[in-house]
């Protein structure tokens, strides 16, 4: 089997206070296809907004995702191109699966909006978040108004597909919302955790990344025309990419999240290991419940870095690839490998 591990010439990161740390990068999805979503979701977007024209939500939801403006916003689009991929790969088409693409996005949008209210980011790609922009309460409800663009979207079913199916879809999506809202409690709850256990974190990113991962998959084979169950082992497949993901992000976003006092992979897989003096470095930093220090961050990077934290979470990047691996194969999934390509 083919390993996939986390080149360290490729990420290599310094740990140096203030630098500014590289994020995951998710693949390019055929120019055709990314650019016909683009515009599909634009116009799906303005054309629901045009109903609400003159309130504030209007002004709102276009600044969150930069329509109008000079600015070029858009995200990774990491869970449309999974789900392409699934549907493609199963035998559907842009058409077929446009409506959940659309969805998919509009989801994982409004859970930004929101993470942002909670977590107390004033930023986002540059720009002022919505909630810093507009107030906490506007971004509340600009954030609501998103996830419910998200469900019209699905619920436009300009395919006309079986309402069966129609309505499978919709059961995917409510349970990744719900699943994402237990995941973000999680996070949340670790803000003022003394200790946070390998479990509980694998829990947080099932909940918060994994999930919608999973249901992009196993939305893509719903609208491919599969029949359930496949589905649901496509969402096996996603799953695990999305540990791997976010993993992977946890590495590269080390300093940030350490200021931050975030619990990421490194700092949990530290901590669960043997009394040491690196573990204790860390140890007492995060136990002072509070954002930490450059002198602090940089105390416990050096020490995640003598206790191999690195190499750690590479290898737990690379079990969660090859499980995706193997449940492709048991299951007969992603046989032109459209999936896996956007891991390699």
């Amino acid at each position: 089997m083919e390993q996939h591990t986390l080149s360290s010439a490729k990420h290599a990161q310094t740990y140096e206070p203030g630098a500014r740390p590289r994020r995951a990068h998710a693949p390019q999805a055929p120019d055709a296809t990314l650019k016909r979503f683009e515009r599909a979701f634009e116009r799906a977007l303005s054309s629901l907004l045009a109903t609400v024209d003159g309130s504030p939500v209007d002004e709102q939801v276009r600044w969150h995702f930069g329509i109008g403006s000079d600015g070029e916003v858009r995200g990774k689009r990491l869970r449309p191109r999974l789900l392409f991929a699934a549907a493609f790969d199963e035998g559907g088409t842009f058409d077929d699966a446009i409506d959940a693409a659309l969805a998919i996005e509009f989801l994982h949008n409004y859970s930004l909006v929101h993470d942002d209210i909670e977590d107390g980011d004033r930023l986002r790609r540059g720009r002022q978040t919505v909630w810093a922009r507009f107030g906490f309460a506007h971004g509340i409800n600009a954030g609501d108004a998103v996830c419910a663009v998200s469900y019209l979207s699905l619920l436009e079913n300009s395919s006309g597909a079986p309402l069966e199916r129609v309505l499978a879809a919709a059961r995917v999506l409510q349970r990744a919302n719900f699943a994402m809202c237990a995941g973000q409690g999680y996070d949340l709850a670790f803000e003022s955790a003394r200790e946070v256990t390998l479990a509980a974190y694998l829990a947080m990113i099932d909940g918060k990344t994994a999930t919608l991962f999973g249901a992009a998959c196993e939305l893509g084979a719903l609208c491919a025309g599969r029949e359930e169950f496949r589905a649901r082992a496509y969402a096996e497949v996603g799953r695990a990419y999305g540990r791997a993901f976010q993993i992977r992000d946890d590495v590269l976003g080390m300093l940030s999240d350490i200021a931050r006092r975030k619990w990421s992979f490194p700092v949990v897989w530290a901590l669960a290991g043997p009394p040491s003096e690196a573990r204790a470095a860390i140890a007492s930093r995060y136990a002072r419940l509070a954002p930490l220090e450059c002198a602090d961050v940089s105390a416990i990077a050096c020490a995640l870095e003598a206790l191999g934290a690195r190499p750690a979470a590479e290898d737990a990047c690379t079990q969660q690839l090859e499980l995706a691996d193997r449940l492709a194969a048991r299951y007969g999934l992603d046989r032109r490998g459209t999936v896996r390509a956007l891991f390699a």
